[in-house]
């Protein structure tokens, strides 16, 4: 099991991948770039880990407690998940296999923002409410 420190310095990274990548996705040029693909594929990686970690331990474990208000939260922000898996499963099947073509990049683009706009406000939820309250209950 991961501590909130490893979930905390996975929210980082995860941030911090979807900077770099918002910027390298601009450049039409850099579509099929293989160090871009690289970045991609760990971005990808990276969520589904993180998903896939606090879905099955962490908020599971506060669904159930006997508070309910810290029930309902961590029910709410596990339910939330729920939109950024629909869009990066979409994400991931339009967007990280084969070559992308320039006249895709507008929509390429467009689904990219949202979908690093929807991460990134989930980290900073995660970060601002969530991790305070694990840390209370530990």
């Amino acid at each position: 099991m991961y501590s909130v420190d490893e979930l905390k310095k996975q929210n980082e990274d995860i941030a911090e991948l979807c900077d770099v990548l918002s910027v390298l996705i601009e450049h039409r040029s850099l579509h099929n770039n293989s160090y871009v693909c690289e970045l991609m594929a760990r971005f990808r990686e990276k969520v589904w880990m993180h998903l896939v970690f606090e879905d099955n331990t962490i908020y599971a474990e506060l669904t159930r407690h006997n508070d309910k208000s810290i029930s309902d939260t961590a029910r709410g922000f596990h339910d939330s998940a729920k939109e950024i898996r629909q869009c990066f499963s979409h994400y991931v099947k339009h967007w990280c296999g084969p070559a992308i073509d320039d006249a895709d990049h507008e929509a390429m683009l467009k689904e990219s923002s949202e979908l690093f706009r929807l991460v990134k406000e989930r980290i900073h939820y995660e970060n601002a409410y969530m991790f305070p309250l694990i840390e209370e209950q530990h």
